[in-house]
C-alpha cells in the first residue's frame, strides 16, 4: 500500500513537472506576449466601459472602451474588427491580461518616425497650432517647425497655415522624450534643386515656360521657372510704361514668361512677359508715316531732348534741336513739361528699331522762311532792338527773326559812341539791305534811310523849281538840302 502511494505521488510530481515545463516552453515560444509588445487583436465582446479582446493569449485582454470611442460617442471598431494593441499586463498565468490601444498606435508611430528618420523619409503632418517662434504640427506625434523652416523666405503672418497639410524632414529629435523638430524649408529645397537640374538641362533662349512670380522688386520681378529663378525687368513686362511691377503682378501669380538670355555659365537669365504678336510698333510705319502731325504726352526728359509717348507702347524722341525755330533751347524743360499734351511731326519712322524722331518747331512754319518770303532787300522794315554789340545793334523784327544794323550801317560817322543812341526795346525803322535765308541772317541800315530822304528832298525841290520855269537853281537852293545831296552823292 505504501509502494502504491509513493508510486501515485511520484506521478503526480512528474505531471507536474511536465506541466511546468510546457507552460514555460509556451511561454518561452510566445514572446509577443510579453509586456510592451504591439500584437494583433480581434475583439470578441463589448461592454459598458470594457472590451475583450483575442490577443493571443490564454484568456482575452481588457481593453478600455473609451480608447476606441470616438469625440462624438461612436465607436471606432465592432465585435469581430481586427486592431492593433499593446500587452501591458497580465501576461502570466495567473493574471488577468490587459491591452492598449492607444499605446500601440502610439508604439507605431515612433517606430515609424524612427524608421523615417534613419532613412531619411519625408514625412506628412497637418499644422495644428500657431506657438512663439513657429508652428505646431501632427506627423503621428508633435512636432516642432521653426518660423525660419516653414517656407523657402520668411514668413511673418503664419495663421493661413493652421490645418493645411504639409510634407517636413526631420532636422532634430529626441523621441524619448518628445521632441521632434521639422522643416518645410529643407523639402522644398530638395524639390527645388531636382527641378532646376531638370530645367537647365533642357533651358533655351526663345522658350515660352511658365513661372510663379516669387520676388518683386522695383526694376522688376524674380519669377521661379523650374527651380531656377530668372529676371523678368521691368521694361519686358509690358508695351505701355509702367511705374512699378505691382501694376501688373503680385506675389504667387503664375504667368507664361518667354527665355531672352541665358548665360550658362552664371546661370544668369533674362525673361520676357511681352507678346510679340501685340508690340503696337508692327503697325507704327503705317499708323505715323514721316511727315504726319501727331499728338502725345511728354513721358521723359533728357538732356538731349523729350520723349513722347503717342500711344502705349508707342514713343517718340523730340530732340533738343528740333524744340523751336527761334528759341536757342540748351534744356528740353525750357520748352515742355512732363505731363504736357504737344503736337509734333514725325520726321522719321524706323519701326523695325522701334525708334521715332519728332519735330516740335516743324508743326509751324519757319520763321525766317516767312519773313524772306515777304519781304525783300530794299524794303523798309520796323523793329525792335534786342541787344547791342560792339560791331552793331540787333533788331528783332518779328517773332524770332533778327536782323544786324552793323555799325557802318548806323550813321555817317560810325563810331562806338552811336551805340549809346540805342537802347534794348527802342522801336526803330531800318532798309533791309541783303537777306541770307540759308544762314538766317538778315543785314539792316539805318543811314540808308536817311540817304533815300535826302535824295528825295533833292528831287522834289528840283522838279519844283522846273514847274516853275526856274533852269538854275543858283543860291535859291536851300544849305540843308545842298549838304544832304552832297552825302546822298
Amino acid at each position: 500500500m505504501e509502494d502504491k502511494d509513493r508510486l501515485d505521488e511520484s506521478t503526480e510530481l512528474d505531471q507536474e513537472e511536465d506541466f511546468a515545463s510546457l507552460l514555460a516552453q509556451y511561454e518561452e515560444a510566445s514572446p509577443r506576449l510579453k509586456p510592451g509588445k504591439v500584437v494583433q487583436g480581434k475583439i470578441v465582446s463589448i461592454f459598458d466601459t470594457e472590451v475583450l479582446v483575442d490577443a493571443g493569449g490564454r484568456s482575452e485582454g481588457i481593453l478600455k472602451k473609451e480608447e476606441i470611442t470616438s469625440a462624438d460617442g461612436s465607436l471606432l471598431y465592432g465585435v469581430g474588427d481586427t486592431i492593433m494593441v499593446m500587452l501591458e499586463s497580465g501576461t502570466g498565468s495567473d493574471q488577468q491580461l490587459r491591452v492598449s490601444y492607444k499605446k500601440a498606435n502610439r508604439a507605431r508611430q515612433q517606430a515609424a518616425l524612427e524608421e523615417a528618420i534613419n532613412s531619411g523619409k519625408i514625412l506628412e503632418g497637418r499644422v495644428t497650432e500657431v506657438v512663439k517662434g513657429g508652428l505646431l504640427v501632427d506627423v503621428g506625434m508633435r512636432g516642432f517647425v521653426p518660423a525660419s523652416q516653414i517656407d523657402e523666405q520668411y514668413v511673418e503672418d503664419l495663421k493661413p497655415y493652421i490645418g493645411q497639410t504639409f510634407s517636413f524632414k526631420v532636422i532634430q529629435h529626441d523621441l524619448p522624450n518628445g521632441k521632434l523638430i521639422l522643416s518645410r524649408k529643407a523639402v522644398l529645397n530638395e524639390a527645388k534643386a531636382g527641378r532646376r537640374r531638370e530645367t537647365l538641362a533642357t533651358l533655351a533662349e526663345g522658350q515660352r515656360i511658365p513661372g510663379v512670380v516669387k520676388r518683386i522688386m522695383e526694376y522688376g520681378v524674380f519669377v521661379d521657372i523650374g527651380g531656377i529663378e530668372g529676371l523678368l525687368h521691368i521694361s519686358e513686362i509690358s508695351w505701355k510704361r509702367i511705374r512699378h511691377p505691382t501694376e501688373i503682378f503680385r506675389l504667387g501669380d503664375q504667368i507664361e514668361v518667354e527665355v531672352l538670355r541665358f548665360d550658362r555659365d552664371k546661370n544668369r537669365i533674362s525673361l520676357g512677359y511681352r507678346r510679340p504678336e501685340e508690340d503696337p510698333w508692327l503697325s507704327a510705319g503705317e499708323m505715323y508715316p514721316e511727315g504726319t502731325i501727331v499728338r502725345g504726352v511728354v513721358k521723359k526728359i533728357e538732356n538731349f531732348g523729350a520723349f513722347i509717348e503717342l500711344e502705349t507702347g508707342i514713343h517718340g524722341l523730340i530732340p533738343v534741336s528740333e524744340m523751336s525755330w527761334t528759341k536757342r533751347v540748351s534744356h528740353p524743360d525750357q520748352v515742355v513739361r512732363i505731363g504736357d499734351e504737344v503736337e509734333a511731326v514725325v520726321t522719321r519712322m524706323d519701326s523695325g528699331n522701334r525708334k521715332m524722331s519728332l519735330s516740335l518747331r516743324q508743326v509751324t512754319e519757319n520763321p525766317w522762311e516767312v519773313f524772306a518770303r515777304e519781304h525783300q532787300p530794299s524794303e523798309i522794315v520796323h523793329g525792335r532792338v534786342t541787344r547791342a554789340a560792339e560791331f552793331g545793334v540787333f533788331v528783332e523784327l518779328i517773332e524770332g527773326v533778327e536782323g544786324l544794323v552793323h555799325l557802318s550801317e548806323l550813321s555817317d560817322t560810325p563810331t562806338k559812341n552811336v551805340l549809346g543812341d540805342y537802347q534794348a526795346g527802342q522801336e526803330i525803322a531800318a532798309k533791309i539791305l541783303a537777306i541770307d535765308l540759308p544762314n538766317k541772317k538778315i543785314s539792316l541800315s539805318v543811314k540808308a534811310i536817311a540817304e533815300d530822304e535826302a535824295h528825295g528832298s533833292v528831287k522834289d525841290y528840283m522838279e519844283a523849281a522846273v514847274n516853275s520855269g526856274s533852269h538854275s537853281l543858283g543860291e535859291s537852293f536851300p544849305q540843308e538840302l545842298r549838304q544832304k545831296s552832297h552825302k546822298a552823292e
